[in-house]
């Protein structure tokens, strides 16, 4: 099977699949394995590790433009609520910066700046409850 993470092709052929592990799941691929925050959508699992979230389909991507990390938005990875907002908009950032913690399925995970720049939009406030792809945040480079 062809395994794409964030539209980009995951190693060659991987037998890379998603077990429930309790509340988390295990990313069991050739390499290893590592517990994870996952929710599948339709075709995609949708994981967040260690403050990052990645989209995991089957299907090759569509070559449409650059990916949401390139541009600076950061959208939900998944329905939750948001515990923290960090920043506000005109705020200096740095790359790897948390800027917006959200909790979804009883974990907290942090979205973080994904470039050095200006904090340019904020769309959400601590105690909000987003929907899935929901725009959280948007840096534009310095």
């Amino acid at each position: 099977m062809r395994l794409y993470l964030d539209g980009e092709l995951f190693g060659a052929e991987t037998s890379a699949r998603i077990e429930p592990d309790g509340d988390r799941f295990r990313l069991i691929t050739d390499g290893g394995c590592v517990s994870v925050a996952a929710v599948r959508v339709g075709d995609e699992v949708l994981v967040s590790h260690r403050g990052f979230q990645y989209k995991f389909s089957t299907k090759p991507p569509s070559r449409t433009g650059a990916g949401a990390a390139a541009s600076g938005e950061a959208r939900a990875p998944m329905p939750g609520l948001i515990v923290d907002v960090r920043v506000q908009v005109g705020d200096s950032v740095t790359k790897g910066q948390t800027l917006v913690v959200l909790e979804a399925m009883k974990t907290q995970q942090p979205l973080l700046a994904p470039f050095d720049g200006e904090v340019a939009h904020l769309g959400v406030v601590t105690g909000q409850q987003v929907e899935d792809s929901a725009v959280l945040f948007r840096v534009t480079p310095k």
